[in-house]
């Protein structure tokens, strides 16, 4: 008989989503001026091939930083909790929105663009958290939530850069006559979503919950042990205090005790944390691996995006505006988000997690392959015509498929971690990879953009054509996924 599925503690999950949005925010709301705003820096010298360079470190430099950070913030939750960590995300992201939108030099975009990375380093305790307040009933439907923050982000995030960009130009009679706005164009969209992420910390500060089950045992029994020098009837229950209320999570008996291979129960208060080393087993590399294929992809693509669609038809691209990148991106966001609450975890409790995971990873060669076939069309007509655009709207839809991939991939990697205390190092280290492909992703796709259109290799393809190499490599490796996301045997 199959087990009821406990009522999802909306409010925590509703903190944890909108504190996990506020990253796809501010990483996605540069997206439709970023090309621009590198150029009014000068430093590409007036030379329009070379944005694809110093974009690219602009994006490379926020996930670098991330990387750096990400283990540190995760160690930091163990000690101190997981709710101060948390808050400290969007109140930092709040000031260097700011700092970045009010930039005027390249140097200064990358010092805030950097601090961005840093108080986004926090993203591996918001998926400990969503896995601690789960439990077995309910994790696959926790776990479908995760890429809902990313899709309404990344939904929000291109619409507000696309439509508050440039103010003087389209609100001349409003915003266009303040004169900050005019000296510093990109602020208003920056600045507002710095005003939602200091709104999430807000609303995290006064309801967000701890949830670490070590710091909840090690408070209850602190209480009891004060009650106990007053009442030593209160002793015995000093033990049973071992136990936290939260998270029965992959493994995890009716005590909350985890079993161990020798068939040992050790209580979560007094279990040391795992080393990296120790986490680092087929059970967790395989999927670390899929993980580490589809954040570099997704990336790539995603950095690809704003630039071949600003770029000039005769460069190569479509001469979109920033306000056309942004409600492009933002009607692509509405649709994914709607996939996202009501088609992706059908689908996946249908098919299987390694069956849509292998499926949605193969759209990749639809959504990447479609760029030069774009361009193709786009120089052929001189214009974005009627055939340009269903290409467009073919590889818009294609990436909606793509979205299921990663909560295909995270129900694995969460579902590896051997033991409770071990769920934040295992989030921490899942993190540190995304980040770190993150980083790399950027930077390689728009030096292969900018390099295959300046040495005009493979007739400026050359770009799409590598990676939809790396799209293979990553659909063969896809293969090696077990059938079951909590089997300790991969396919080999």
């Amino acid at each position: 008989m199959a087990q009821a599925s406990t009522p999802l503690p909306k409010l925590q999950l509703s903190i944890a989503v909108l504190i996990q949005a506020a990253e796809a925010l501010s990483a996605t709301v540069i997206f439709p001026f970023v090309p621009q705003f590198v150029r009014d820096t000068g430093i590409t010298g007036g030379d329009e091939r070379k944005t694809g360079y110093w974009a690219g470190v602009l994006e490379s430099i926020f996930f670098i930083a991330e990387f750096l950070s990400v283990y540190t913030w995760g160690r930091a939750s163990d000690r101190f909790g997981r709710r101060p960590v948390l808050l400290l995300g969007p109140l930092g992201l709040a000031f260097a929105l700011v700092g970045f939108g009010w930039s005027k030099s390249f140097q200064s975009l990358v010092v805030f663009r950097c601090a961005q990375g840093v108080f986004n380093g926090n993203l591996g305790v918001v998926k400990t958290v969503m896995a601690e307040i789960a439990d077995s009933s309910n994790l696959a439907q926790i776990m479908a939530l995760i890429p809902l923050a990313w899709s309404s982000g990344s939904t929000l995030g291109p619409i507000i850069g696309g439509l508050f960009s440039n103010p003087e130009e389209r609100w001349p009679n409003s915003f266009g006559k303040l004169r900050v706005l005019r000296e510093h164009p990109y602020l208003l969209p920056c600045a507002f979503v710095g005003i939602l992420s200091l709104l999430f910390f807000f609303i995290g500060f006064v309801w967000l919950e701890e949830s670490s089950p070590m710091i909840l045992a090690q408070r209850k029994r602190e209480r009891l042990r004060i009650s106990a020098s007053t009442d030593p009837t209160l002793t015995t229950r000093l033990v049973a205090a071992d136990a936290p209320s939260y998270g029965a999570i992959a493994g995890v008996d009716a005590a909350n005790s985890w079993q161990t291979e020798s068939g040992q129960h050790d209580t979560l208060v007094d279990e040391e944390l795992p080393t990296m080393r120790e986490l680092l087993v087929p059970r967790l590399v395989i999927p670390l691996i899929n993980y580490a294929f589809f954040c570099f992809t997704q990336t790539a693509f995603q950095v690809l995006f704003p630039l071949m669609y600003s770029t000039s038809i005769e460069n190569g691209g479509l001469g979109f505006s920033p306000y056309e990148i942004g409600v492009t991106r933002g009607i692509w966001g509405v649709l994914n988000t709607f996939c996202q609450l009501f088609v992706a975890a059908r689908v996946i409790q249908r098919f299987g997690a390694r069956r849509i995971y292998i499926f949605a990873f193969a759209n990749f060669t639809v959504c990447i392959g479609a760029y030069p076939i774009l361009s193709f069309f786009a120089q052929r007509a001189q214009k974005v015509d009627i055939v340009v655009w269903t290409i467009v709207v073919v590889q818009l839809l294609s990436n909606l498929v793509i979205s299921m991939a990663y909560s295909s991939v995270q129900t694995y990697i969460v579902n590896s971690s051997p033991r409770p205390s071990a769920l934040s190092s295992t989030n921490s280290i899942a993190q540190m990879v995304s980040t770190v492909l993150r980083a790399l992703a950027p930077f390689i796709a728009s030096a292969l953009f900018a390099l295959s259109l300046q040495l005009n290799l493979a007739g400026g393809y050359m770009v799409y054509i590598l990676l939809l190499g790396v799209v293979f490599a990553g659909i063969c490796c896809s293969f090696l996924l077990s059938s079951d996301p909590k089997s300790n045997h991969p396919v080999l």
